[in-house]
């Protein structure tokens, strides 16, 4: 972090990150918090904490990502660790400022959710393009990965199915099984951009290339 240079590259990369972070926000606080969607996600445990504690899903989310923050830094390195103190910081921040409008949902459960894993895709993509995650399990799961040598999408899956279950006494099986289903998909849509390297795209878990 001392030889941190703030070039054009890097204010873009930072702007691309920051659009990322406000489409995930948009996912988590119009989407999945108001139809109760749980996935493998910091946010799927905050649903679960915030049912338990008298505390905001915005502050939830802040404690447990800087916790996997500290994980990911001491396993992933600085580097890794910056993009993700920047995101898991500026999270919560957007969701706290972001209106509850409810009138982004539809009748329908199933379209919602697939708007939400559109959305949460969609943001999570460019953070793969810049060497990063959305941080929380994420980045538990990535540590896990390297560590027990498979895929990021596999341990993504397995964590997200671990919270979803975690819901059935409090949501029903539906949609303890809705949230599995949508943590898989995801998890295929991060084999997908781990895969792409073979044609050229840069993995997850290559190195930045930025100066931060």
């Amino acid at each position: 972090m001392n030889h941190i240079k703030f070039t054009g590259q890097t204010i873009k990369e930072y702007g691309m990150l920051s659009i990322a972070t406000l489409l995930i926000a948009l996912a988590v606080k119009e989407y999945l918090i108001p139809c109760q969607i749980v996935t493998g996600s910091v946010s799927g445990l905050a649903l679960l904490v915030s049912e338990l504690l008298p505390l905001s899903e915005s502050l939830i989310v802040l404690v447990m990502n800087l916790c996997c923050l500290l994980v990911g830094v001491c396993f992933l390195g600085k580097k890794f660790g910056i993009r993700c103190i920047y995101i898991s910081v500026l999270l919560p921040a957007m969701m706290s400022m972001l209106p509850q409008a409810d009138v982004l949902l539809t009748s329908s459960k199933t379209v919602n959710v697939l708007i939400f894993l559109c959305l949460l895709t969609a943001g999570q993509c460019i953070m793969l393009h810049l060497d990063t995650t959305s941080g929380g399990l994420d980045t538990i799961a990535e540590v896990l990965a390297r560590k027990l040598r498979v895929s990021t999408g596999l341990m993504i899956g397995v964590l997200g199915a671990a919270v979803s279950v975690l819901t059935i006494g409090i949501y029903g099986w539906q949609s303890a099984l809705l949230g599995v289903i949508v943590t898989l998909s995801n998890g295929l849509m991060i084999n997908a951009v781990n895969m792409a390297k073979d044609f050229g795209f840069r993995p997850i878990h290559g190195h930045a290339k930025a100066s931060i």
